[in-house]
């Protein structure tokens, strides 16, 4: 990468975290440009002139401009494989691909309820509501307790684009208030795995670095 590539993102939006994090694991000289997403900085001439649509992240390589998360993150692993964030077999690299389409899941099912709790005034939140919606979190969060009950990765031994996607909004949902704790073991070593990458460390949002780590605590027992 001759020149650096530019990342035009939102802080603490997972689906940039994501890309970010990608970036940082392959060790590819960027430069992040943060946009005020309460000022719609993501709407402007300049980003719609490179995303009509107007959504983060966009990935400036060159004259090139990749926007959709997913696009973005398998235009990396094309361009430059190398270290690769795909396992290098057939089964296995499948395996990863579900897992990173399978992380969708977690963003339907958190936006779901997190969108709840912050758009509803707390006179008017409904118990049984929040319960319905958090049912459908609780219900995806097993799946990736289960995965990462198996191994220490969503994919083989190594970290992929998938463990880059759970982690953001696994960690993003905890930010918010999701407990980890006891309930999801598995999820709660895995993070405190991803916590201690360089990669992380160098993304972690500025907002939240005064805000104690305390799902990456050891759970009691």
């Amino acid at each position: 990468m001759p020149d650096p590539s530019t990342i035009r993102a939102v802080e603490c939006s997972p689906p940039c975290w994501m890309v970010r994090l990608a970036l940082e694991e392959k060790g590819l000289d960027h430069e992040c440009k943060l946009l005020n997403f309460a000022a719609g900085e993501h709407k402007s001439p300049e980003m719609l002139a490179k995303n009509p649509r107007g959504t983060v992240p966009v990935l400036m390589d060159g004259n090139i401009v990749v926007y959709e998360t997913l696009a973005i993150l398998d235009y990396l692993e094309y361009a430059y494989p190398q270290p690769a964030l795909l396992p290098n077999t057939n089964a296995l690299r499948a395996l990863a691909l579900t897992r990173l389409h399978e992380a969708n899941n977690l963003k339907q099912v958190g936006m779901a309820l997190f969108s709840y709790l912050m758009n509803t005034k707390a006179i008017d939140l409904d118990p049984a509501e929040v319960d319905h919606l958090a049912s459908f979190l609780h219900d995806e969060l097993f799946f990736w307790e289960y995965y990462y009950g198996i191994g220490h990765w969503a994919a083989g031994s190594a970290i992929s684009l998938a463990d880059l996607a759970v982690f953001a909004y696994v960690s993003t949902a905890a930010h918010l208030g999701l407990e980890l704790g006891l309930r999801y073991p598995n999820l709660h070593a895995f993070c405190g795995r991803m916590r201690e990458r360089p990669s992380v460390t160098a993304t972690w949002p500025a907002v939240w670095k005064q805000t104690p780590y305390s799902y990456l605590t050891e759970p009691e027992s």
